[in-house]
């Protein structure tokens, strides 16, 4: 299997388990109302994390300028997507609109937290 699918596949499952913990935390903390808008903007975010793995895959695949529109009207959809589940999120009842927004940021927690761990262990590891 190539390297990056499987990188794709780990940053979903730990988006999976911040999600969930997130969502025990709202459970056992008395704010099950907001986990609906967890789920909401935890899926979105992993949705455009894949859209934009598939995107970088494809656009790595053709001449520049191609890739270059591509990757552009890409960025478009992806956005598109969002502020539709920020307006589904603001029209459903029962969906907490700030729990969503905070979800969406699931993505970019993950990644940090990768980050993190990436540092801590080349820090503490001795060359």
């Amino acid at each position: 299997m190539q390297e990056y699918v499987v990188e794709i596949k780990k940053t979903i499952m730990q988006m999976l388990v911040w999600g969930s913990l997130i969502c025990a935390a709202a459970y056992f903390t008395g704010h099950s109302e907001k986990i609906a808008g967890l789920i909401i903007g935890i899926f979105t975010s992993a949705i455009y994390f894949l859209l934009m793995g598939y995107r970088i895959k494809k656009s790595a695949e053709m001449p520049v300028n191609q890739a270059l529109l591509y990757t552009k009207i890409g960025w478009l959809i992806r956005l598109s997507f969002i502020v539709a589940m920020l307006l589904l999120s603001i029209k459903l009842p029962g969906i907490d609109f700030w729990s969503a927004v905070f979800g969406l940021f699931s993505l970019q927690i993950v990644l940090f937290l990768q980050a993190v761990v990436l540092v801590t262990k080349r820090f503490f590891v001795k060359s």
